[in-house]
């Protein structure tokens, strides 16, 4: 863990965060690391159980949404400081899933294979916390679920972008007909 808090303190060095030595003395890497695995354990519970209430629903909602988008987004941040690059690639790719939903609104967003994604992010994850508090690295390799990931989403992208180019060829198509008519 030595180790680790050396990282710590560089990162905090290279953001430009003040690390006193009055700060030096109170740290711990043990309670910032049980800290990490609280905090992220309770968002993963979160997500977990809005994912299986909402599961059979035909999508989730705005607030659900953003809530995944939170909790992906804070679980990218807070392992990123602790150095758990794999944990925060993944959540980070999960993360930009969810943007795209928030910001783009498509309507054809398979929900069931979200869900499935959804869990198996939140396995991954769980599964890493567990190594953690046994001592352990996470040394799980999130590459697969991350190109799993990144292949639903460009798969979401081109179905949204089917849908507006299919959208424009209808409002174009109708609007020849009323110039026809009137014009």
């Amino acid at each position: 863990h030595q180790s680790r808090i050396c990282r710590i303190m560089k990162t905090m060095e290279d953001l430009q965060i003040p690390f006193t030595e009055e700060m030096a003395e109170d740290f711990s890497a043990d309670g910032m690391l049980d800290m990490y695995l609280y905090e992220n354990g309770q968002l993963i519970e979160q997500l977990e159980a809005t994912t299986l209430e909402k599961k059979d629903a035909d999508s989730f909602d705005e607030a659900d949404i953003n809530e995944f988008f939170r909790v992906m987004h804070t679980i990218k941040g807070s392992s990123g400081i602790m150095m758990f690059d794999d944990i925060m690639k993944l959540a980070h790719k999960l993360e930009d899933v969810f943007y795209f939903i928030r910001e783009s609104k498509p309507d054809n967003v398979p929900h069931m294979e979200l869900v499935e994604h959804i869990f198996q992010v939140s396995d991954f994850i769980s599964a890493e916390f567990d190594k953690i508090r046994d001592g352990g690295d996470p040394d799980g390799d999130a590459k697969e679920l991350i190109d799993e990931l990144d292949v639903f989403l460009k798969k979401i992208k081109n179905v949204s972008t089917w849908s507006l180019l299919h959208e424009l060829t209808f409002l174009r198509q109708n609007s020849m007909l009323i110039i026809g008519k009137f014009g």
